[in-house]
């Protein structure tokens, strides 16, 4: 299984930077083929925010988040929280703890890999097994 960043989901969607656009497109595109993408909660309501905050019309978010919500299978919860805010905690990095929460959900659903375009993922690297590719 793999999980993926809310920002490989904005890619997708919008067209801020087409090198970006078609390697999200590829990705989701081979993910769907294989039935192993992951969602989570938490990429989802970032997915929303995000795009409201870019403008995008709300028809379009309600089209593309109904599509993307077929694909959730985690979902936040309490006890990955507490995990996440003694980790972020612990290292100072609690400003990133939305990437900590990621890869904390990405463990909670089995993924062998992480997909993102955030190159603050590479920290955490060293907290998870989990094989964090930045695009």
């Amino acid at each position: 299984m793999v999980y993926l960043d809310t920002n490989v989901l904005i890619y997708a969607s919008v067209e801020q930077d087409i090198a970006k656009k078609k390697k999200s497109l590829a990705l989701l595109e081979n993910l769907l083929n294989e039935g192993t993408l992951v969602l989570s909660t938490l990429a989802l309501q970032e997915f929303a925010f995000t795009m409201s905050k870019l403008k995008v019309a709300s028809e379009i978010i309600r089209q593309d988040s109904a599509f993307y919500l077929e694909y959730v299978s985690v979902e936040q919860d309490i006890f990955t929280l507490k995990k996440a805010i003694e980790l972020c905690c612990n290292e100072n990095y609690c400003k990133n703890i939305n990437d900590i929460m990621h890869l904390l959900l990405a463990e909670k659903s089995n993924c062998k890999k992480l997909f993102t375009f955030n190159n603050d993922f590479k920290r955490l690297t060293q907290f998870s097994d989990i094989k964090i590719e930045v695009m």
